[in-house]
């Protein structure tokens, strides 16, 4: 498989290009960003790009995919409404169609989160915009998928770009144990490991479900 990794440098991003560059069965993952990764492979081939309203000038780098794993993304706290909806909805977009001009059969895997709106109707704006960007991906890609995280735990030395988010890693990490007990691990807590097996999982196999759930997510990352 060839893997189209967007958003690399942040938490969920890498454990996409981590599990994907393990993979046996992927051959080549092209790394879209604004910069760099300080990352080496044989497997990946690294494309800085500007603008991600419009990806018309690395169409020939995205050729050939077979997967794209979406795990770009920002936090809407202290974000105008618009900035926020350009990001999550519009960088997406502009992503899905290009990618269905050179693929439809792509199999397109989106991260969006707990409590994300489907129904564009809601009264948080941000549980709208994300609902709306996953019922775009679905609409467009017959093995279009978004996965719904709950809290996500770092593997491969990965640290999140969001400071609330890093403080609640350290302050979640001990209650683990106890959710393990509880048997509510799998409800509420997955890692950037399980998040890139259950995304290549859906390529290689596909689910019943185009919306996964965190204990979805789990299920789909041990099949």
């Amino acid at each position: 498989m060839k893997v189209i990794v967007f958003g690399g440098s942040g938490l969920i991003g890498d454990g996409f290009l981590q599990e994907s560059l393990l993979a046996g069965d992927v051959r080549e993952v092209v790394a879209v960003g604004r910069r760099p990764l300080d990352l080496a492979h044989p497997k990946l081939r690294q494309v800085v790009h500007g603008d991600f309203l419009d990806f018309t000038a690395i169409r020939d780098d995205l050729q050939g995919a077979d997967v794209c794993l979406w795990g770009l993304g920002v936090s809407s706290a202290g974000m105008a409404p618009a900035d926020y909806e350009r990001i999550t909805y519009g960088y997406t977009e502009a992503a899905v169609q290009t990618l269905r001009e050179i693929n439809p059969d792509l199999t397109f895997v989106y991260v969006s989160g707990g409590g994300t709106d489907s129904s564009e109707r809601g009264r948080v704006r941000w549980a709208r915009v994300k609902g709306r960007t996953e019922n775009a991906v679905i609409a467009a890609f017959p093995n279009g998928y978004a996965l719904r995280p709950g809290f996500v735990l770092p593997r491969h030395a990965a640290r999140s770009k969001t400071t609330a988010y890093r403080w609640a890693t350290v302050a979640t990490r001990p209650l683990v144990p106890l959710l393990r007990v509880l048997r509510l691990a799998p409800v509420l807590v997955t890692d950037t490991v399980r998040l890139g097996r259950a995304a290549l999982n859906l390529a290689r196999t596909g689910h019943s479900r185009r919306v996964l759930e965190n204990r979805d997510i789990n299920e789909a990352a041990a099949s």
